[in-house]
């Protein structure tokens, strides 16, 4: 039995995966990699054909970039296969990553650098014309330069992650008995 309805989780997979920060190569985030070569070339979105592999424009195809594009395209099939479907029902799949340059912000975790919007948009078409699509729409900044600023910013971010995480556990767990 055909499975359709789940190419829309699909499609959400793979955007949450190259957005993720499991995606991190060599010394920046993938996304990182992407805002700083978006910023350098002026050149704001990125398009990627997920059955081919083939992806443009070249100004932001960054070995980063590339090397985690080549990955997600041969973990593609798995990812259907994982959600119960066949790729004989995916006639196309494609992604599309853009920043919005106009506008930056201070980071919330990374002081000293600007983060920029960013949506993610996967995009898969059945074989009988259905276009099921996942978006993803938040906020990203590049990793400093300065390898000081890197170590510190990325030791700010754990530290304020982890203090999120005993907050919560804590306050979860910490119960005060009733008076008596």
């Amino acid at each position: 039995m055909a499975r359709y309805k789940v190419l829309k989780s699909v499609a959400h997979s793979f955007g949450h995966s190259f957005t993720s920060l499991l995606n991190y190569s060599r010394d920046d985030y993938v996304m990182g990699h992407l805002l700083r070569a978006a910023r350098e070339s002026g050149v704001s979105t990125l398009t990627v054909d997920i059955l081919t592999g083939m992806a443009a424009p070249r100004e932001l195809m960054t070995a980063p970039v590339r090397e985690s594009i080549e990955a997600r395209v041969r973990w593609f099939p798995k990812l259907v296969a994982a959600h119960d479907t066949e790729m004989r029902y995916v006639s196309s799949a494609r992604m599309t990553v853009s920043y919005d340059l106009s506008r930056r912000r201070p980071a919330r975790y990374a002081p000293g650098c600007d983060e920029s919007p960013y949506s993610c948009l996967v995009e898969i078409e059945d074989d009988r014309g259905k276009v099921w699509s996942a978006e993803l729409v938040d906020w990203w900044f590049p990793e400093p330069v300065s390898p000081g600023g890197r170590t510190r910013a990325r030791i700010h971010r754990v530290v304020e992650r982890l203090g999120q995480s005993i907050r919560s556990v804590w306050s979860r767990t910490m119960v005060r008995p009733a008076a008596v």
